[in-house]
């Protein structure tokens, strides 16, 4: 099982991801890899901004979220929290997308696609361009202004 997710809520993004599936964020046109092991703090803040209100309901919400998708208590699922910006634009991909695609076409996508169902189908086709058979997951969210 390959599990990935964002929930946003104001100023903050709840991550929570297994195995292959990774979490991006686009700022500023700088593509960042948010699912890194070494940017990990399970079930904590990885920013210091982001309200104790905030941080408990996306909390209680993540985890309703865990149990409705059945995790076994064997999987170790990893979780952060971070602040957001209005702009931000997180992608969720499987490995069809981050295996196929160096980051740079990946970010060049994003940045220059406002339109992020068109971003998305993009992605999906070049990673299929360039010889990706499997299964390709692309979800892209962008933070509006709150």
């Amino acid at each position: 099982m390959s599990f990935a997710g964002v929930l946003l809520a104001p100023g903050a993004a709840y991550m929570a991801y297994i195995r292959d599936m990774r979490v991006y964020r686009l700022r500023d046109g700088r593509m960042e890899e948010r699912t890194r092991d070494d940017a990990v703090l399970d079930g904590g803040a990885s920013d210091a901004a982001v309200s104790p209100d905030v941080l408990t309901l996306l909390t209680q919400q993540a985890s309703a979220a865990t149990r409705a998708l059945g995790c076994e208590a064997a999987v170790e699922m990893k979780t952060q929290v971070e602040r957001t910006e209005p702009g931000d634009i997180f992608l969720v991909c499987s490995g069809g997308i981050w295996g196929a695609l160096p980051e740079h076409r990946i970010t060049g996508i994003l940045a220059a696609r406002h339109e992020l169902r068109l971003a998305a189908s993009l992605l999906m086709d070049c990673a299929h361009e360039h010889g990706e058979p499997g299964q390709v997951t692309c979800l892209l969210a962008r933070v509006g202004d709150i």
